[in-house]
């Protein structure tokens, strides 16, 4: 029996050694994000983003032909993520312990771990009446103008941050380490990050961002639909066919089919028209409503933050289960 324990564990060792210490890294990553996420101001991909704004307001000029801004925006995609993304995996590449910088990458990474204080934070301070604060909570984390939003506009803003960011954040960081590691989970983040600083949907933008959401279209395809799974497991039976059954006119939406899923599901009205700071001015982005219907209330986020909470908590033990199936295994296959 004894030698039956030193074989196993040496096994276990040598061949999933690496396997199973990649599944602990990206576990505890997740874990920690939940219970100690980083605020947004000290968010590394916040100055990533500011960079990302700062070099639109140069090179996007919608003036100018369809095919010029698309390739203004080719060119300056490939001018921030490749030299962050080269220096990062060099760096990598020559680390002594790989599994911490690894663990550091991807927690940076699961940036939607750190909404669901800010959502309950916005429903305490609905419930004190007091909008501006709600309006401030929500500003950092939103492209749109908040300062004008409505008590239903906050309601709908929360919710549906709750409902898109999982699928980017915790779902397709699971997929990509699992496939290429922390440097494709950065590479990733940062084309995601790039969309949401650059919406398809604001007409400044529609031909600037149009490469990068026809990307990010294929690449979170099936993180989309990983997440999408998970909302409608909790919803009722008739809401199946919401996974086949959607809107062909998105508008450039990103994370579209999880918003009309969780307003499904959720029975509540999403969506609408949005203000934005372009060129100075406050404009108003005409966007169709998901799923008219009832109103979203307070209590609505409330729905939302469980909803969403017990999808994150299904992944997170997932991460878990896959190595204690595998060594499990193991173990069977060594008596």
């Amino acid at each position: 029996m004894t030698l039956f324990d030193s074989s196993f564990y040496q096994q276990l060792i040598t061949v999933d050694g690496s396997f199973l210490a990649n599944c602990l890294v990206l576990f505890m990553a997740l874990l920690i994000s939940r219970v100690a996420p980083i605020p947004r101001h000290l968010q590394p991909i916040v100055f990533f983003q500011l960079l990302a704004n700062k070099l639109s307001s140069k090179v996007n000029h919608p003036q100018r032909s369809s095919q010029q801004q698309v390739t203004a925006g080719l060119l300056a995609t490939l001018l921030l993520i490749l030299p962050l993304w080269f220096s990062v995996y060099f760096i990598l590449s020559l680390a002594v312990y790989p599994w911490f910088f690894d663990f550091l990458l991807v927690y940076f990474c699961i940036s939607d771990a750190g909404f669901r204080p800010v959502a309950n934070d916005v429903v305490n301070s609905l419930k004190l009446n007091d909008k501006q604060r709600a309006k401030k909570l929500l500003s950092p984390w939103l492209i749109q103008q908040t300062d004008s939003l409505s008590e239903v506009g906050i309601c709908k803003a929360t919710i549906e941050r709750l409902l898109i960011s999982p699928s980017y954040g915790t779902v397709a960081t699971i997929l990509f380490f699992a496939i290429g590691g922390a440097p494709l989970v950065l590479f990733i983040h940062l084309l995601r990050q790039l969309e949401h600083c650059w919406p398809n949907y604001v007409p400044q933008y529609r031909y600037f961002s149009a490469p990068i959401y026809a990307l990010n279209q294929i690449i979170f395809a099936l993180p989309s639909l990983l997440w999408n799974l998970t909302l409608i497991l909790q919803g009722k039976l008739k809401n199946v066919s919401a996974l086949v059954k959607q809107p062909a006119h998105t508008a450039g939406v990103f994370g579209y089919s999880s918003l009309y899923i969780g307003s499904k599901v959720l029975e509540v009205e999403l969506g609408g028209p949005q203000k934005f700071i372009l060129k100075h001015q406050l404009q108003r982005v005409e966007l169709s409503k998901i799923n008219p219907s009832r109103m979203p209330l307070t209590q609505d986020i409330r729905n939302a933050i469980s909803l969403t909470s017990w999808a994150i908590s299904f992944w997170i033990c997932f991460t878990i289960a896959i190595p204690i199936l595998w060594t499990a295994l193991r173990w069977f296959q060594a008596m």
